[in-house]
């Protein structure tokens, strides 16, 4: 009996084992593969054929990727110049952009910790005294409001970037000088801001009491070892950077070179840092842990990663702390970038523990800031919770726009509900706005009439243009026909008729002040268009300046005071003998004129003080 319990034992044991060691196998087994499923010695070979298959529209690219304890791979491809053949080294530079608002959300979280600030307290309480005049709503703005981007701000393009160095003397003063509307009640709608996360950056720097730039090297570069990054307006806070920067030339997603792309961030703290992939890489990496060197306790990382914002009413994370949320084949959190020149791409995915980092020097990349992350994460979850839910019909607007000020006339963009299929999209009825709740920005619907309100204003403005542009070339060819025929001076049929006047001293006026004005009248509403052409192709100079502005408001009054003027004389002389024609031609003069001021006045192009 004692030797069968013994053997029973001795079995035990071996099946304990046997179970151990296939466990520790399968552990083995499964840290050798990344959560797509390609092994990580594969992996470098995988990229690489990646890059190959993509070489045609590939300027250069930066790419890292790494677990908690070791770096998996890192490489560099193609060219910072293509023209000059400069490769992509070790020592390239590349923008951040958006990224750079990792920065910001990461030194709210250590003065979180330090507990001089309180996500739930409203934001004025660190702010200099009324500088926050632009809101609407009067549910208080909190940092997490700010860390979601849903604030309600509209977003705001003026001044963004700028080539003047010395455009603004300070960053507050560049926060200030272009506040954005509230035009979304507080937490109801995503709105990407930029404003709203450099204002944030303004509160490290109050609460904190240095600059931002001093700030970030003070707690996060130095302690992390990132020798070769710069986050200021004109990147003078590191000097290698700076000179590396100048190097690097920047290209279209088709590898098409753009001339001269350095800019400067006004709003520095939203997307300015700009550094070497290794530093990107040492930043990422430090976020993967939890006992990162970015704070001092486990529980403050934890909370980092803690849903703030969900996709409408359902559980899926949308924002932790100002991370967004990425569905790939695994749950990654993260955030991307672009600037005039750049794009730039940090994912985390903290259950298997890795991290990818990737930078390039063009412009709206995808190819490798999302596609070759496939690689990696797994397969991108496009509308895996979406498929099931019907899409309202209706017209719909993105709340990422502007609804205030001269620039109001860019959210003339209408979508007829259909949703972009790229993209996680979850329907949302719960505030009773009917929104599509996208990362980044929703879709809202409409009410009928103000699609019906908005468009038929703008297409009548266009008609008002095409029928002044008519008329003026009319008028030019009538002038040049006169004067070359020489016809004022003959004795012709026409010249008479030409020279016909009506005998009605009233008719004499009335006819008199329409030719007088009517040639201006149509050069009044040509101009118009042309600035706003202007305004709409160059956004950031139309916003610099008062100018446009004034003169979108005096054209606006000129325009009302002559269609009333005009509407008034054709009604006080409605019974003159004028001809038919010509009575249709003064009304619809009148209405044309009346339509401008309109629009002027409907799409706020004479609120400079809205800029």
């Amino acid at each position: 009996m004692m030797k069968k319990v013994k053997r029973l034992k001795i079995v035990m044991c071996f099946i304990m084992l046997l179970l151990i060691l296939g466990q520790e196998c399968s552990v083995l087994a499964a840290e050798d593969l990344l959560p797509s499923g390609v092994r990580t010695a594969d992996l470098e070979e995988e990229i690489a054929q990646f890059v190959v298959d993509h070489n045609d529209t590939t300027a250069g690219m930066a790419v890292a990727v790494f677990n908690q304890d070791e770096e998996l791979l890192r490489k560099y491809y193609g060219y910072i110049d293509v023209e000059k053949q400069i490769i992509a080294d070790e020592n390239a530079v590349f923008e951040w952009g958006s990224a750079t608002k990792l920065l910001v959300w990461v030194s709210v979280m250590q003065l979180y910790e330090q507990g001089k600030l309180d996500f739930n307290a409203d934001i004025q309480e660190y702010l200099p005294e009324n500088f926050l005049t632009n809101l609407k709503y009067d549910t208080p703005v909190t940092m997490l409001h700010l860390m979601n981007h849903n604030a309600g701000f509209q977003e705001v393009y003026p001044d963004l970037m700028t080539k003047d160095i010395n455009a603004f003397a300070d960053f507050e003063e560049a926060l200030a000088a272009h506040k954005p509307a509230q035009i979304y009640p507080v937490g109801t709608v995503t709105a990407y801001s930029n404003w709203g996360a450099a204002l944030a950056g303004l509160i490290v720097e109050r609460v904190s009491g240095m600059s931002f730039y001093d700030y970030v090297h003070q707690n996060i570069f130095q302690p992390l070892g990132m020798e070769h990054s710069a986050v200021a307006m004109d990147l003078s806070d590191n000097r290698f950077v700076q000179e590396q920067r100048r190097l690097l030339q920047c290209y279209t997603k088709d590898k098409t070179l753009i001339p001269d792309c350095f800019y400067y961030i006004t709003l520095y703290p939203a997307g300015m840092c700009t550094s070497t992939l290794e530093d990107f890489e040492r930043f990422a990496k430090a976020l993967l842990d939890e006992d990162s060197a970015l704070f001092q306790k486990k529980d403050t990382w934890q909370e980092l990663f803690t849903p703030t914002a969900y996709y409408g009413t359902t559980k899926i994370p949308l924002n932790c702390h100002g991370f967004w949320s990425v569905l790939y084949g695994v749950q990654t959190f993260g955030h991307g970038g672009n600037t005039v020149g750049c794009s730039s791409y940090l994912l985390l995915d903290l259950v298997h523990g890795i991290g990818a980092v990737v930078m390039t020097n063009q412009a709206n990349e995808t190819i490798y800031n999302e596609d070759m992350m496939e690689l990696i994460f797994g397969k991108f979850q496009r509308s895996l919770y979406a498929a099931e839910q019907p899409i309202p019909d209706g017209i719909y607007r993105t709340t990422r726009t502007v609804r205030k000020g001269p620039l109001k006339c860019m959210s003339l963009s209408f979508k007829n509900g259909d949703v972009d299929e790229d993209k996680l999209w979850v329907t949302d009825n719960s505030t009773g706005i009917t929104r599509i709740a996208y990362s980044y920005g929703d879709d809202i619907a409409l009410p009928i009439y103000t699609v019906i309100l908005e468009m038929g204003l703008f297409l009548l403005w266009i008609a008002a243009v095409i029928f002044s542009l008519i008329m003026l070339v009319a008028k030019l060819i009538r002038f040049l026909y006169i004067r070359i025929s020489g016809i004022l001076k003959s004795d012709s049929d026409f010249a008479r008729k030409i020279r016909k006047q009506p005998s009605s001293e009233k008719v004499e006026k009335y006819k008199f002040s329409l030719a007088k004005w009517s040639t201006f009248a149509c050069l009044l509403q040509v101009t118009m268009i042309l600035l706003l052409a202007g305004a709409m192709g160059g956004v950031s100079s139309f916003a610099r300046g008062d100018t446009y502005a004034w003169i979108f408001a005096v054209i606006g009054i000129i325009a009302a005071a002559m269609g009333i003027t005009a509407g008034y004389g054709i009604w006080k002389n409605k019974r003159t003998s004028l001809k038919k024609s010509v009575k249709v031609l003064n009304y619809s003069t009148a209405a044309f004129l009346l339509i401008t001021a309109a629009n002027i006045f409907y799409w706020d192009l004479y609120m400079f003080w809205a800029l």
